[in-house]
C-alpha cells in the first residue's frame, strides 16, 4: 500500500450517535475506539438506509479505493495489516489467550444478554424504539422498527440466551462482569498498554454505564468500581468530546 493510501482516511459507517455516547452499538464503538487507539484517520458517518455491507450489518468501513469491509473483528485484522499497526503486538501467548477468551465472553455472551434487555424486553424496547430510529423519515420511522425487532428477536431466540428468564440472564451478566473486573484489577489497561481488548471492553462498558436505560443488566456494571474508573479514564482519553456528556452511573 502506498504512503498516500496509508494516510488516507477510511469512512466508518455506523449507527447514529445517541444518548451522549459515541455509539449505542458496542461493535460500532469498538471499531471507532480501535481506530483512535491506532491513530488511523477516519470519517464517521451515520447510516440512513440499509447497510451496504456483505453482512447487512454495521459497522462497516469504506476504504479509499471504494471497497467495503464488514465485521468488526475483520475490519481490525485487515486494517492492522494494511496500515502496519498492531495494538496486540506486545502481547505474549498467555495474554493473547486471555484476550481471546474475554473477547468471546463479551461479544458472544454478554452481548446477547444486553440485546435481550434492549430488544426483547418491552421496557427496554420502548426506549430503544424511540431513540434508535429517530433520524429516519416519518413513515420509515413507524414501519421499520417492528420489522427490525422481529428479526432481532428471532436471531436472539436462535442463539438461546433470550429464551431464559430475565433473572437467569442477569446472573450470567453479573458473572461476566465480575470476571472482567477481576482480570482488570487495578491496571489502567488490561495488559498494561492499549490493546484490542480495551477497545472492545470500552464499547460494552460505556453502553452499560452511560446508556439511559434502567434495566438490571445495564445497572450491573456500576457495582464494580474498577470498571467504572476504567471506563471513565478511557473515555476521557479517547473520546474527550463525550466524556463529560453523561457521567457513568
Amino acid at each position: 500500500m502506498s504512503t498516500a493510501s496509508a494516510a488516507s482516511p477510511v469512512i466508518l459507517w455506523q449507527m447514529s450517535r445517541i444518548w451522549g455516547i459515541p455509539n449505542p452499538s458496542p461493535f460500532c464503538m469498538k471499531v471507532e475506539t480501535w481506530l483512535r487507539m491506532a491513530g488511523i484517520p477516519y470519517e464517521p458517518r451515520a447510516l440512513t438506509g440499509p447497510p451496504k455491507s456483505s453482512t447487512r450489518k454495521v459497522p462497516f468501513i469504506e476504504r479509499p479505493d471504494g471497497s467495503l469491509l464488514s465485521d468488526s473483528g475483520r475490519i481490525i485484522r485487515v486494517l492492522s495489516r494494511e496500515r502496519g499497526v498492531d495494538l496486540d503486538a506486545a502481547l505474549g501467548p498467555r495474554e493473547r489467550a486471555e484476550s481471546l477468551m474475554l473477547r468471546r465472553m463479551l461479544e458472544e455472551h454478554l452481548y446477547f444478554v444486553v440485546l435481550a434487555e434492549r430488544w426483547v424486553e418491552d421496557a427496554g424496547w420502548e426506549k430503544c424504539k424511540a431513540d434508535y430510529f429517530q433520524t429516519l423519515p416519518g413513515p420509515v420511522r413507524v414501519l421499520l422498527p417492528p420489522v427490525v425487532r422481529r428479526q432481532i428477536k428471532r436471531d436472539a431466540h436462535g442463539q438461546g440466551l433470550a429464551r431464559l428468564e430475565p433473572e437467569e440472564r442477569l446472573l450470567r451478566a453479573e458473572a461476566d462482569l465480575e470476571a472482567l473486573a477481576f482480570v482488570l484489577g487495578d491496571r489502567d489497561y488490561f495488559f498494561g498498554a492499549p490493546s484490542t481488548l480495551d477497545a472492545i471492553a470500552l464499547g460494552f462498558l460505556t453502553n452499560l454505564l452511560r446508556a439511559p436505560l434502567d434495566g438490571p443488566v445495564h445497572r450491573a456494571g456500576s457495582r464494580h468500581d474498577n470498571l467504572v474508573r476504567y471506563e471513565r479514564r478511557l473515555m476521557e482519553r479517547y473520546f474527550p468530546e463525550f466524556s463529560g456528556a453523561a457521567a457513568a452511573r
